[in-house]
This record gives structure tokens, sequence and C-alpha cells, in this order.
């Protein structure tokens, strides 16, 4: 079951931030190389399976607000207009 939710949210993850690593994606293109070395956290130029999985288990853990190991579609909802929020604050703070 660990490795079910495990693979399920790294799943989720690499849809998320793959686009963001790849070449041209947005018109600032800095946040993409910003994604990379986020990910890359021996800075070797690469990200390892073991380096998406911390990270895809960090994101998870932050979703699964009451800790108990799996996160259910509520949580799942306050995360995205989390990260819904947190966007539109940084383009009204670029507009400034």
């Amino acid at each position: 079951m660990k490795k079910t939710l495990l693979l399920a949210a790294a799943t989720v993850l690499a849809l998320n931030i793959a686009p963001a690593m790849a070449d041209g994606h947005k018109k600032g293109g800095d946040h993409k190389g910003k994604m990379f070395e986020k990910h890359d956290t021996n800075g070797d130029g690469q990200i390892s399976e073991a380096e998406f999985l911390a990270h895809a288990k960090e994101k998870f853990t932050k979703m699964d607000t009451n800790s108990d190991g799996v996160v259910t579609k509520e949580e799942g909802k306050a995360a995205k207009e989390a990260k819904r929020e947190m966007r539109k604050d940084r383009k009204a703070d670029k507009a400034e």
C-alpha cells in the first residue's frame, strides 16, 4: 500500500514538474532552471530516481495534512487550491 501511494505521488509529481523542466516551457525560462536545481539535490546535473522520489515523498507529506499516511480527495483539493493561490500571489507581485 505504501509503495502504491508513493508511486501515485511520484506520478502526480512527474506530470507536474516534467513540463516545467523541459526547454522553452514558459516565457520566463528562469523557472525551469530553478525547478531542475531544486530536484537535483546533489548538483550533479542529473535527477536520479532517489532525488525524484525524495521530492515526491516531500510533496506527499505536505499534502497529507493530518499525517495519516494517505491523501484524501479533500486534502488533494486543498493542496491544489493552495497552489492556485500561491500562483495568484506571485502573479500579483510581478504585476506591481
